[in-house]
């Protein structure tokens, strides 16, 4: 069993997907799940049953779960039944933060929710961001400016991210993770705000 917590604003979701082919294609069997919120997804197994999780994974090597909560959205499982789940697979992904949408954020204090037997944390920020003002694409604006000593009104560029990346997740993370690998994947996206919905088949 290996665990990735996916961090960071701006193609969490397709970050999820592509991991999810690749290691689907490998011949292994992958959970994915949150420890905050993510939209539901047609095949996603919404029970905190671990049988049912581990029948979902020998069919069809994936398995998408979560706590049922409102509003289109799917919680953590309990954390006994997120760690009997993550044994049934080869690879648990977790989406772990949340950024309403926006492509680049700096988290607050109680950001990101990281499982604690996390092997590899991936930060991902939006390089459609770049170009663009901080107030039209930062989640936790004010946290963003403060960092980075920026204005609504200035220009996201590349070094902005890396500096995000650096002092938002990089340095606190490996702080808390010593053991955890932790890598920056800025996505690169042909359009604004990615809201492709989850969805494998």
């Amino acid at each position: 069993m290996y665990v990735i917590a996916i961090v960071g604003a701006g193609g969490k979701t397709s970050r999820i997907k592509n991991l999810t082919r690749k290691y689907v294609q490998q011949g292994k069997s992958v959970l994915i799940t949150t420890t905050t919120h993510m939209g539901l997804d047609p095949c996603m197994v919404l029970s905190e049953n671990p049988e049912d999780i581990r029948q979902q994974l020998q069919k069809q090597n994936l398995c998408v779960c979560g706590s049922p909560v409102k509003e289109g959205k799917i919680a953590s499982l309990p954390k006994d039944i997120y760690e009997q789940a993550c044994q049934f697979a080869d690879i648990a992904l977790v989406e772990a933060d949340g950024a309403k949408h926006m492509p680049i954020k700096f988290p607050a204090a109680h950001e990101p929710v990281i499982p604690e037997n996390v092997n590899e944390i991936q930060v991902v920020m939006g390089l459609h961001a770049i170009g663009h003002p901080f107030c039209e694409v930062s989640h936790r604006l004010e946290l963003v400016k403060q960092c980075l000593d920026v204005s609504d009104t200035d220009l996201v560029t590349e070094a902005h991210l890396e500096r995000l990346y650096l002092k938002g997740y990089q340095k606190p993370l490996q702080k808390k993770y010593s053991n955890a690998k932790i890598g920056f994947f800025p996505a690169d996206h042909s359009h604004f705000f990615d809201s492709e919905p989850l969805t494998f088949y």
